[in-house]
């Protein structure tokens, strides 16, 4: 079984590694071209990319494994940003592809360009950390597949990680990164839906999980909507993390660039995030069902890898090992990139060298992407559960950069002090996480962005206000966007 799983995983990196060398030439053509594929994507590109990007393996185990301890219900705390979505595409898809700005760090500065657009450097900090815990997420994930698989040291198995994913990430950027991520597309669809069948049949069918639940008196466990709260829970994962995106993470913007027209954006945006919220029940239902198979017998973490490896013929579990590891890898590789893009575009460009060349934007890309694989390495070392890194992340980037970004669309009063000071108290408040005097949950999350907000507003009414030219830049319903269609047509 394990020589069987190592010729499979072997030959699916190595067609990793061919496609991406596909596109090197083409990637290195211009910075464009390796950030954001020439803006020429197609709606199945674009499509598939986000699909690849959404459902990561962090996701599959973070879900199943949480699933298989508290019931189908913790699908909402998944789905919720998810559903957020359809808020963003619908309000600001189309502005942001008339902003024509290449980052969020981007569109930050026009509408707070004081201080030398120093707004950059605070955003691209908290989009880089929200992305590095993303990372750290899939190597985790990752890291568990091979240690439970092969049974070798974890630490061997998160440096493995690291140095696939980096290597074929760097290479030939955006372009390398969505034609893998619609291979892998296929494959992490395919072997999610094989992996609930072979669930669901052995564990007899649903009569027979319902039977197992019932003897445990945990029939409620079964049920989307089993908890008598469940209103009140899915409100709350809203205001506390969901809200964040709002805003969204570097990985949509560049997918949105990167669209050959607005209503490729815009569809290429909602039809994948409809068909994410379905699949991610697949996981949602798969640890309730191990739950009935293999109850007991193992940490929840490895639920999924113990099914596979224990209960299915060796063919049908190196076919569902290979797509775990295409769902990791596709959303790995895109927040690796985002976090090089950021780099480059945010730091080097604009405060390092504002004279850098399409070859030196190029070489700092790739440096950074390495060192946010890095980054993602020392998370997966020291923290396994995968859920607390994604909420880390979030808490973060919503904290310091998410009322920036809202007030630059909808305030015309706050200014780029006020900003620096929300910016501040919301950094303040993250490292009384960092050095243990604030507990962490979902409720603090939506205090930080409050502290963040109040100071802002405070500090704003309390100085000059902003530049009218500035604010006409963002403003949502400035004279700019009068002809923006909010869904293209």
């Amino acid at each position: 079984m394990n020589v069987l799983s190592i010729y499979g995983i072997a030959a699916y990196i190595i067609a990793l590694f061919v496609l991406s060398a596909f596109f090197v030439k083409k990637a290195l053509n211009s910075f464009e071209e390796y950030s954001l594929c020439g803006r020429s994507l197609s709606f199945v590109y674009i499509a598939f990319t986000y699909m690849g990007t959404w459902i990561g393996g962090g996701t599959i185990i973070g879900l199943s494994s949480s699933a298989y301890e508290n019931g189908v219900g913790q699908y909402w705390v998944f789905a919720v940003p998810y559903l957020t979505g359809y808020l963003f595409a619908v309000l600001f898809i189309a502005r942001i592809r008339s902003l024509n700005q290449h980052s969020i760090g981007d569109m930050l500065a026009l509408r707070y360009p004081e201080h030398r657009q120093i707004i950059r450097i605070p955003a691209a900090v908290g989009i880089i950390i929200r992305n590095v815990t993303m990372i750290g997420m899939q190597f985790s994930a990752l890291s568990l597949l091979i240690t439970y698989s092969f049974n070798i040291d974890r630490n061997l198995a998160v440096l493995i990680t690291f140095l696939v994913i980096t290597s074929y990430t760097a290479l030939s950027g955006l372009w390398g990164v969505v034609a893998t991520d619609i291979f892998q597309g296929f494959l992490q669809t395919a072997g999610l839906l094989a992996l609930l069948y072979f669930a669901l049949k052995l564990g007899g069918g649903m009569p027979g999980i319902y039977s197992f639940y019932h003897s445990i008196g945990k029939e409620d466990f079964l049920y989307l909507l089993g908890d008598k709260d469940w209103l009140r829970q899915i409100a709350v994962y809203f205001v506390s993390f969901g809200i964040f995106f709002l805003m969204s993470d570097q990985t949509d913007w560049e997918r949105i660039y990167s669209a050959k027209s607005d209503r490729t954006a815009f569809w290429g945006f909602l039809v994948p995030l409809t068909v994410t919220l379905l699949i991610l029940l697949v996981p949602a239902y798969l640890g309730v069902f191990q739950r009935a198979l293999i109850a007991g017998s193992i940490d929840s973490s490895y639920g999924v890898y113990s099914m596979i490896m224990e209960v299915l013929s060796p063919k049908a579990a190196v076919f569902i090992l290979i797509s775990i590891f295409a769902a990791i890898m596709s959303s790995a590789d895109s927040y690796m990139l985002a976090t090089g893009v950021v780099f480059s575009n945010d730091i080097v460009k604009k405060f390092l060298n504002p004279k850098a060349n399409d070859r030196e934007l190029i070489f700092w890309t790739r440096f950074f992407i390495i060192i946010s694989g890095a980054i993602g390495f020392a998370f997966a070392l020291n923290i396994e559960n995968i859920i607390f890194l994604w909420l880390t992340g979030i808490g973060f980037g919503a904290s310091l950069v998410l009322p920036a970004y809202l007030f630059a669309w909808f305030s015309k009063r706050v200014n780029t002090t006020g900003v620096l000071a929300g910016i501040a108290a919301g950094a303040f408040y993250c490292a009384l996480w960092l050095v243990g005097l604030l507990s962490f949950d979902v409720y603090k999350i939506f205090i930080g962005m409050l502290l963040n907000a109040a100071a802002t507003m405070s500090v704003s009414l309390l100085t000059a206000g902003p530049k009218p030219d500035a604010v006409l830049e963002t403003y949502y319903w400035g004279p700019k966007f009068k002809d923006v269609e909010n869904i293209p047509r």
